[in-house]
Formats: structure tokens, C-alpha cells, sequence
């Protein structure tokens, strides 16, 4: 299985239709039947096998691929199980509960929701990372709005929203770092073109929630609920600044470009250590806190609801999930299929409103076969790249409208690793959030009006790359 990752296997169309029919077919019905996705998902292997055997295709070179698929994003697979330790010993710790007091006791209900995109956009722009922000500024919000009585999925709705704003928009990202790499872009002329849609997207998103926030504060909102929470934290852990050392830690060490794995992994330590000075914890109740999660029984209803969770057990399902969610569309990628679903698209451009759909289309179906963000930025940059170039429109305005779907359009699929890790880490229903990720549905409706009115749509030449005037585009000139 020497160098299976250079290999491709030829697929015909027809092949590829069927085979994703299939594939879509076993997923939807396992998944209306109420199962999780992790068999259903492994299961596709299966029927890759049975496809390749079915063909007479080389089964050990399609192995390859699954196995590389894997292989390529098993970090990822790693950081959700550090994330698992960290939000253990962070709650043990009471990091987290000291967090959510004092936000209770500081943010008002009729600004929370914009508070909590405000706080999630600024941590995930510093930091570059949404599944940071998430696990530790995002989690602590989820306890505040719950207890102020606002609906998990609204919340939780703000939380991804702001999170794929910083991952987006930040230069320590690694999506905006991929993105104008694959496009043949800079990376801040990139986030220069990034502004002209995801701005606008998160200014009509704030107000939005700044509504919505103001409805469920008046109708929903119980100020016993909030005495009775802040008094439950208060009395079962040990508050104060001290507990807030792992948090700002981390934060330190992913400014400073420290990797998200170990920088996780360091918070998690530290966040046992202080579960030791602080709380009184040993050193075998934090291992334990790690593997199995954090417990308690303190008579709080909504104390004991947000506070049990956490351990590497508690993210085997979602683990699993991304593992065989890769492995799979690494093969199909490999094997062609994916190519041969979308080729048919790039003859149909004529013009730049067809050019932006088009890529947007073919960022959301790479991203839904595989399964990550990175995916869908390289395959969209290697399929669409050689087209803008043809075309005469600038890669950053190839590299914006991969951002504007490939990294947001993620959490909208269930499957996905990034709907998957949000899912688990707040402890919402994929359904609650969906209608809530406001900023995944604006910033795409905001990318094809600017093609449609040639808004920020930049033109460069063919062969040496400089500026353009829009009639002297190849895209414009009439055949």
C-alpha cells in the first residue's frame, strides 16, 4: 500500500451517482430510525467494499485511502478528546462555574445573546480556533443563558456563530490560512475580502439577536432561577480568581501559536492542578474526572444538568464519529467520485453570479463528503482555482466565497465533524441549534448578492495576474 494517496482508481459517472445514492440512502434511513451516526458512518466502509469488489477495483489501494482519510485528520479526532479532559477538570476545578457565576452576576438577559457573540468572536479572532472558543468562553455561556431561560439552541445558536467568526476572519486560523494557499491568494488580501461579506453578516447577526434576546428576556426570564444557580455554585465549589488560571493560560498559549492539541491538553493538566489548590480534589478524583466526567448530585436542578459532563468517555461517540466520517470521504475523493459529481457544473459558468454559486456548491458537497472543513477548501481550491484563473476574477474572491460556505457551512451537516463537536461539547441537539446558526446562513446570502451586483468582485488578468477593469474580464466578454 505504498504511496495509496497518489493513486486514483477510474470511476466512471454513473458509478459515482450510485454509489452516493447509497451512501446517502443508508445514512437517512438510520438516521430517521433515531440512531447515532457512528455505525451508520462505519457502515460505509462497507458498502465501499462491496462497491470496489462489485467493480473488480483494487481494494487494497481503496483501503489506503480510508486508512489516510484517517490518518490525515486524526488531530482532530484528538483534540475532542482533550477537549473531553479539559471540560472535566475545568468543572472540578470550578474554572467553569466560576465563569458562569460571574457572568450571571455582571451580563443583564437583554443583552446576553449579543454579549455571547461579542465574547465568542473576540476569544476565536485571538486565538484562531472555533473548538476553543466553544469549549471554554462558549460552555460557560450555554450555563448562563440556560439559567437566565433562554432556549439551548438560541444560545448555543450565538456560541457556533461567533466561534466561526474568529475561525474564519483570524490570521492564526488554519482555514483562512488554507484557504487563500488553495486559491493562489495572500492571506490578508484574503481577510481584506472576507470583510466586504462577513462583516456586514455579523452586524445584521448581532442585531437579530439583540431581538430575539430581548423577546425570551421579557417572556422567559426568572430572576429566582438565576438566585437559586449562582447560590447552588456557590455552594458546592470553591469561587474565585484563582480557578480562572487554566483559561487564561490557554489563551495565552494559543496566542503565542502553541498547537491546539498540547495547548488543550496543558489546560486540562492545569485545570486539575487547580482543582487540587482549590477545591480540594486529589490527584487520582482528577484522573478519574478525565476519563469518566464530573458528578454531582446538589439538589440545583439546572446545577446538576450543566455541571455532569466532561470525560474522554463522554466524546468516544463523537470520536468515532469524525474518525469514520474521514476515512470515507478521503476515499471518495480519491477514488473520483467527487470529481465526477461536480465536473458537469464548471461547463455551466457564463458569468460570475454562476462562478460563486458554483463554487459554493461544490465547497458544500466536498465539505459534506468530507466531513471537515479542510477538505472542502482543498478540493474547491483544486477544482475551482484553474477556473477563476480562466475566467479572470480574483482568487480572493475565490478564497472568500470557500470560507463563506467550506467553513461555515460545516455545522449545517449533521455528519460533519464540526456539527458533531459542537453538539457534544454544548450539549445541544443539532436540531435546537439549526435555525440559530444565523451567521452560516447570511454571510453565503451576502456572498452571491455581491456577485450579483459585482460588489467587491475584483477582476485580474489571466496570464501576469494584475488588476483588470470588469469588461476586460474573460467572464464579461461576449461569445
Amino acid at each position: 500500500m505504498n504511496n495509496t494517496s497518489e493513486n486514483r482508481l477510474s470511476v466512471t459517472m454513473m458509478d459515482s451517482v450510485i454509489l452516493m445514492l447509497v451512501i446517502i440512502a443508508e445514512i437517512v434511513i438510520c438516521g430517521r430510525a433515531g440512531l447515532n451516526l457512528e455505525i451508520p458512518l462505519f457502515l460505509t466502509w462497507f458498502i465501499i467494499w462491496a462497491f470496489v469488489k462489485i467493480r473488480g477495483l483494487d481494494w487494497r489501494t481503496v483501503e489506503g485511502f480510508l486508512l489516510d482519510g484517517v490518518r490525515a485528520g486524526f488531530q482532530s479526532v484528538m483534540i475532542v478528546g482533550a477537549v473531553g479532559l479539559l471540560i472535566g477538570t475545568w468543572i472540578l476545578g470550578g474554572t467553569i462555574p466560576t465563569m458562569i457565576y460571574y457572568g450571571l452576576k455582571i451580563i443583564s438577559p437583554k443583552i446576553f445573546l449579543p454579549a455571547t457573540l461579542i465574547l465568542c468572536s473576540i476569544l476565536s479572532t485571538m486565538t484562531g480556533t472555533s473548538y476553543g472558543s466553544a469549549a471554554s468562553a462558549g460552555l460557560a455561556c450555554m450555563g448562563i443563558g440556560l439559567s437566565m431561560g433562554f432556549p439551548p439552541g438560541l444560545i448555543a445558536g450565538a456560541v457556533i456563530s461567533g466561534a466561526l467568526f474568529g475561525d474564519k476572519m483570524s490570521p492564526f486560523s488554519d482555514t483562512t490560512n488554507l484557504a487563500p494557499t488553495m486559491a493562489g491568494g495572500t492571506l490578508f488580501g484574503h481577510i481584506r475580502s472576507m470583510c466586504y461579506t462577513t462583516l456586514p453578516g455579523w452586524l445584521i447577526c448581532m442585531v437579530i439577536y439583540a431581538v430575539a434576546g430581548t423577546r425570551y428576556s421579557t417572556e422567559g426570564y426568572d430572576p429566582s432561577t438565576v438566585v437559586e444557580y449562582m447560590d447552588g455554585l456557590a455552594a458546592n465549589f470553591s469561587l474565585g480568581i484563582a480557578c480562572l488560571i487554566p483559561i487564561i493560560l490557554v489563551i495565552v498559549l494559543l496566542m503565542l501559536k502553541v498547537p491546539a492539541l498540547p495547548t488543550i491538553l496543558c489546560g486540562a493538566i492545569v485545570g486539575g492542578i487547580t482543582a487540587m489548590l482549590t477545591q480540594g480534589a486529589s490527584w487520582v478524583e482528577c484522573f478519574n474526572v478525565m476519563k469518566s466526567g464530573f458528578s454531582i448530585d446538589s439538589g440545583v436542578f439546572l446545577v446538576d444538568k450543566l455541571l455532569n459532563r466532561g470525560g474522554i468517555s463522554s466524546m468516544y461517540n463523537i470520536m468515532m464519529i469524525m474518525t469514520f466520517a474521514m476515512g470515507m470521504g478521503n476515499a471518495l475523493d480519491k477514488m473520483g467520485v467527487l470529481g465526477n459529481l461536480i465536473g458537469g457544473l464548471i461547463k455551466k459558468i457564463n458569468s460570475v453570479v454562476k462562478l460563486v454559486g458554483i463554487t459554493m456548491l461544490v465547497s458544500y458537497i466536498s465539505g459534506a463528503i468530507g466531513c471537515t472543513m479542510s477538505m472542502s477548501h482543498v478540493v474547491t481550491g483544486k477544482v475551482m482555482a484553474p477556473v477563476y484563473r480562466e475566467k479572470g476574477v480574483d482568487p480572493h474572491v475565490l478564497s472568500r466565497t470557500m470560507e463563506d460556505s467550506g467553513t461555515l457551512g460545516g455545522c449545517l451537516m449533521p455528519w460533519h465533524t464540526n456539527a458533531v463537536y459542537f453538539t457534544g461539547t454544548l450539549g445541544v441537539l443539532y436540531s435546537e441549534y439549526l435555525p440559530w446558526v444565523l451567521l452560516s446562513y447570511i454571510v453565503p446570502i451576502l456572498s452571491l448578492v455581491a456577485a450579483a451586483t459585482g460588489f467587491a468582485i475584483w477582476y485580474v488578468d489571466p496570464d501576469t495576474g494584475d488588476r483588470i477593469s470588469k469588461e476586460q474580464a474573460p467572464i464579461n466578454q461576449k461569445k
